[in-house]
């Protein structure tokens, strides 16, 4: 089982200047996050992880156990978890879309908002809408009723 949820409209990027602090932020989540708070699921040994850091037997949804190793940017990071992205002229990362059951793309894209742009609108499994807003110290979420984001402002 599970909850899909898709991108029907993105602006959010990554600046090619951030994109160093972006991967690191990414990373860091690995040693930050308690091991019981990675949902990807576990090996039967995962009472035996430590309460943090990178374990072979927690992992976060969608992502190698050791992403910080095997994922060498925040473009591949991003797709580990689930997203579509490209690169832009001018080196900037831009999330194009998502299609997928969710996972902890939340968490990831939450540790990197100061040092991204946009917003992102979302589609639910059941046909509810909400946009994201990112560039500032937080996410700001918008519930929607209707396909209306007129009021989403890209920073």
């Amino acid at each position: 089982m599970g909850y899909y949820v898709s991108i029907e409209e993105s602006t959010f990027m990554i600046p090619a200047e951030n994109l160093d602090a972006a991967y690191k932020a990414m990373c860091e989540l690995n040693y930050t996050v308690p091991n019981s708070q990675k949902r990807g699921g576990s090996y039967p040994d995962k009472d035996k992880a430590p309460e943090y850091g990178p374990h072979k037997s927690c992992w976060f949804s969608w992502m190698d156990w050791n992403y910080h190793e095997t994922c060498k940017d925040a473009e591949k990071i991003l797709q580990e978890v689930g997203f579509y992205t490209s690169i832009g002229e001018n080196g900037n990362l831009h999330i194009d879309g998502y299609g997928n059951k969710t996972g902890q793309e939340d968490l990831f894209l939450k540790s990197i908002c100061s040092l991204a742009k946009g917003y992102i609108v979302w589609k639910g499994g059941e046909g509810e809408y909400w946009g994201e807003t990112y560039g500032g110290d937080r996410v700001i979420v918008k519930e929607r009723s209707r396909q209306d984001f007129s009021d989403l402002v890209t920073l």
